[in-house]
C-alpha cells in the first residue's frame, strides 16, 4: 500500500492512449458510459468482474471500487471506466458513477473529450495518502511529471456541481433519503454529512494537514459531537425530506459555526495551517 503512485505509472504507462469512440459528444459518452455500467448496478456483478473496494468511504465520493486490470491498459474508454462509485443507502449499495483513470508518462496528457483536460486530476502520492488518509480531497496538478489523472463523471447520481466535478455534495442528502434541492449551498451538504460518518472524515482531515496535541483533539472532537448532535435534531423534523431554504440555512450555520469553534481550539500556527484544508 505504501508504493508510490509515480512508480506505478512509470513501470505501466507504456501503451498507447487511446479513445475507442468516433462520436465525441457528452451525450454520446454518457449514453455509452449508462449503457456499459447499468448491469454494475448489482455490485455483486462488479465483484465478479473484478472490481475491488480500495481506500475509504469519502462524504462526497463514496466509496471506489477499482478494476486493477483496467488502470494499466493505456485506454481511455466509457464502456470500461477503471473505477465505480458506490454508496451504500438504506443497507444497499447503490451505484452514483464512474472515473476514468490514466497512467502517464511524462509528456502524456489526457483526453480532451468529453471535457477538457483541466476536469481531470492528478494523483502522484502513495497509495496510503490516496486511498486511505483525507488526502485525496488535495488532489490537484502533478505538472508534466509521471502521474494516474483521474476523470469523475456522475452518471448515476445528479451532481449539483456539474457531472464531471470530484465532489458530489448531494451525496449527504442521498444517504439520509433526503431530496436533494437545486442550487443548495455546499456547507448545508457538509453539515448532513457530519451523521453519516463524515465527521469521523473530517476530523481525519485535520490531522492529516496538522498534527494536533492531545488537548486540540479532545476539543476539535468535542466541536464534531456537538455539531453532530444539531444536526440529528434538525433531521427529526418531518420537514427535512425535502427542506426549506431557512433549514438549509440553519445547517450551513452549523458548518460555518463548527469551523469557528474549530480554529478557536487550537493554536494560531496550527489554525493558520486548517484555513488551507479544501473540506472546510
Amino acid at each position: 500500500m505504501k508504493s508510490a503512485l509515480l512508480s506505478i505509472a512509470i513501470t505501466f504507462a507504456c501503451a498507447p492512449l487511446a479513445t475507442p469512440q468516433d462520436d465525441h459528444s457528452v451525450a454520446a459518452f454518457i449514453e455509452t458510459a449508462r449503457a456499459a455500467t447499468t448491469k454494475y448496478q448489482d455490485r455483486s456483478v462488479a465483484i465478479a468482474e473484478g472490481y475491488r473496494q480500495i481506500g475509504s468511504d469519502f462524504p462526497a465520493m463514496g466509496e471506489h471500487w477499482i478494476n486493477i486490470g483496467l488502470l494499466f491498459d493505456g485506454k481511455f474508454d466509457p464502456a470500461h471506466p477503471e473505477i465505480l462509485t458506490y454508496a451504500v443507502v438504506s443497507g444497499k449499495p447503490q451505484l452514483l458513477g464512474v472515473a476514468y483513470v490514466l497512467p502517464l508518462l511524462q509528456g502524456e496528457s489526457p483526453s480532451d473529450w468529453p471535457v477538457s483536460k483541466e476536469a481531470w486530476h492528478d494523483h502522484f502520492r502513495t497509495l496510503e495518502d490516496e486511498t486511505v488518509r483525507p488526502q485525496h480531497h488535495v488532489a490537484g496538478h502533478a505538472g508534466d511529471a509521471p502521474r494516474l489523472t483521474m476523470l469523475h463523471a456522475w452518471i448515476w447520481l445528479a451532481n449539483p456541481a456539474g457531472m464531471f466535478a470530484a465532489d458530489n455534495w448531494a451525496l449527504p442528502y442521498l444517504r439520509l433519503g433526503i431530496r436533494p434541492p437545486q442550487d443548495a449551498p455546499d456547507t448545508a451538504a457538509k453539515a448532513l454529512s457530519l451523521v453519516s460518518g463524515g465527521a469521523e472524515y473530517f476530523s481525519a482531515s485535520i490531522n492529516a494537514v496538522v498534527p494536533l496535541t492531545s488537548t486540540e483533539s479532545k476539543k476539535v472532537d468535542a466541536a464534531f459531537a456537538r455539531s453532530r448532535v444539531v444536526v440529528e435534531a434538525l433531521l427529526r423534523d418531518p420537514s427535512i425530506v425535502t427542506p426549506a431554504p431557512s433549514e438549509l440555512k440553519r445547517l450551513s450555520a452549523v458548518w460555518t459555526g463548527l469551523w469557528k469553534e474549530i480554529d478557536s481550539s487550537v493554536r494560531p500556527r496550527a489554525r493558520q495551517s486548517l484555513q488551507q484544508v479544501p473540506i472546510r
